[in-house]
Parts: C-alpha cells; sequence; structure tokens
C-alpha cells in the first residue's frame, strides 16, 4: 500500500535519512521510534511531501507517485496527518474543526457526534479552542484524524500531553481503525504503550532503520532482572554467560532461554535469586527494552 524506496534526505554534509527503504500494508499500525531530531519527523515530511527527497520516491498502491500536482491531490484525499497544535484556530470550536477535517477528506459530518462521544469530548467540544488546555487540543487534534477518516494516517506525537485515561482511550480507538484497514504510522515517546497496539515498531539511527521489531509474532524470551554495573561484573567473572545474552544500558540483564535447556534454565533462575531485592521478570524485549539498547547503550 505504501512503498518508501531508496530515500535519502540531506542538510548541506548531513544524511538525516540515508537510502532508507520500507513497506507497509493497509491494516497495520506502525510505531516510529528514534531519539528527537534523528528522522522521525523528516519521515513523516517525505511520506506527505512536505519535504522533497534528495533521492528515491514514495509510491501508493503500487503505481501513484509524487510526480504532478494532480497525482499528488489524489494522494491527498487517502492521507492525513497529525495536526499541530499551533495550527489550530483559537476562535473557533472544537466542533468547527472536526467539521472542517470531515468535510476536507471523507466528505461528511455524520459520524461527528460519535467521535465527540467517544472520546468524552461533549463537556468542551463546542467551546472556543483558545480556551481548550494542553490534553483538550491534543484530544482535539486526534479527533480530527479520526473525522478525516483517511485510509492512511501520519500521527507525530499523539499521545503528547495525555493523561492515563486519555492515553488508553486512543489506543483502544487506534486498535479500531487498524481492524479498519487504516494505515496508521505512529510516533510516539511512550515506548510502552506502542506494545500495546503496534503491530511493528521501527527504529532509526544514522538515517536508516537499524532495527524492525514484530510485536506479535513469537519471539524469544528473557529472564530479566536489574543488576548494578559491578554486580554484572561480578556476575559475568563468576559464570560462563552465553553469547546471547544481553546487558542492556548498565542496568538490565536479560538471559535468553530459547538457547537453554530445562535444566540450565532452572539453574539460572537459582543463580539470580541470589539477588532477592530485584524483581526477576521472564518475557520478550519490549520497545523499552530496545529503545535502550540501540540508544542508550555504550558504544
Amino acid at each position: 500500500m505504501l512503498k518508501l524506496k531508496n530515500i535519502t534526505v540531506a542538510y548541506k554534509d548531513k544524511k538525516v535519512l540515508d537510502e532508507l527503504s520500507f513497506y507497509a500494508e493497509k491494516g497495520e499500525i506502525i510505531g516510529v521510534v528514534a531519539p528527537n531530531g534523528t528522522g522521525k519527523t523528516t519521515l513523516f515530511h517525505v511520506m506527505a511531501n512536505f519535504i522533497k527527497p534528495k533521492s528515491g520516491e514514495v509510491i501508493f498502491n503500487g503505481k501513484h507517485k509524487y510526480t504532478t500536482e494532480k497525482a499528488e491531490l489524489s494522494i491527498r484525499k487517502h492521507l492525513s496527518t497529525f495536526p499541530d497544535q499551533s495550527d489550530l484556530f483559537n476562535e473557533l470550536s472544537g466542533v468547527d474543526h472536526l467539521k472542517l477535517y470531515g468535510n476536507m477528506w471523507k466528505g461528511s459530518t455524520k459520524h461527528i457526534q460519535e467521535i465527540i462521544d467517544y472520546l468524552q469530548m461533549n463537556d468542551y467540544v463546542k467551546r472556543k479552542v483558545g480556551t481548550y488546555s494542553l490534553g483538550m487540543r491534543q484530544r482535539l487534534c486526534f479527533a480530527m484524524m479520526v473525522a478525516a477518516d483517511t485510509s492512511i494516517m501520519l500521527m507525530d506525537e499523539v499521545m503528547n500531553g495525555l493523561d492515563v485515561s486519555n492515553v488508553e482511550l486512543i489506543s483502544q480507538r487506534l486498535l479500531q481503525m487498524k481492524k479498519e484497514q487504516k494505515l496508521i504510522f505512529v510516533a510516539s515517546h511512550l515506548l510502552e504503550n506502542l506494545d500495546l497496539y503496534a503491530d511493528r515498531v521501527i527504529f532509526l539511527k544514522d538515517g536508516t532503520i537499524i532495527h524492525e521489531q514484530r510485536l506479535h509474532e513469537k519471539s524469544g524470551l528473557y529472564i530479566k532482572i536489574e543488576l548494578k554495573p559491578e554486580q554484572y561484573k561480578t556476575l559475568k567473572h563468576k559464570e560462563n554467560l552465553p553469547k546471547e545474552h544481553v546487558y542492556i544500558a548498565d542496568h538490565l540483564f536479560c538471559m535468553p532461554l530459547d538457547h537453554l535447556s530445562y535444566t540450565e534454565q532452572t539453574n539460572w533462575l537459582q543463580t539470580l535469586l541470589y539477588y532477592m531485592d530485584k524483581e526477576i521478570t521472564i518475557g520478550p524485549l519490549g520497545t523499552v527494552e530496545h529503545y535502550e539498547k540501540y540508544y542508550l547503550d555504550k558504544e
């Protein structure tokens, strides 16, 4: 449905995206993760044609490209981008904004009240946006995307400024939209939250995708325990650690279970029980752990 082919974006001598290629299909939610200033927003801007890449191309449905103004208008009927709060009109109401997006993309406003009800906006949605709190404005921005109802959605920091209950509300709506066969890209600083609804999470570094985490496929299990660097050093000296183990960001020791026999697994659990003050968990590496591994670990 959407293909990025050898995308390169450079500013002077610095490559923000470097020969990046990627394919995404309808009915997917794809998380995009990287530290600030390392290409997330640039990637979204290329997909939306706000930035022209130095080389490479964006292809929709196997054939449509940003080659002419007519082609771009055709693509934009099916693609929407998360509005920035600074783009909201303070003198207009929330309802006005939702009707604007509904009319511009879906060509209808009949679905607006259902969105208002679901996102629990009835108490304030008819007030001028200039009176809204940060959380209200962010919820409105998400509601505008739902009102647009496009088949492809680019959401940059969709959860910014939201409390726990609103994060849960929007997460559930994202899952519903996935069932409706939307293709949704989400960049979010709430990494654990991505694990709840994303199908894949891609990690950007040095202008390219360094890792792709598929969250709903069977993945390796690890014994995980918090260890200080000196504790890890002692453990490494005393025990014959398998090469597949991981020590992440000087705090998290992860022992893979897939490479161990049942007896070895039991022995390792007994060994780690020495650290009685530490919580031991068993599970796959999540988005938070991959983030720390790729961006916080010392080279």
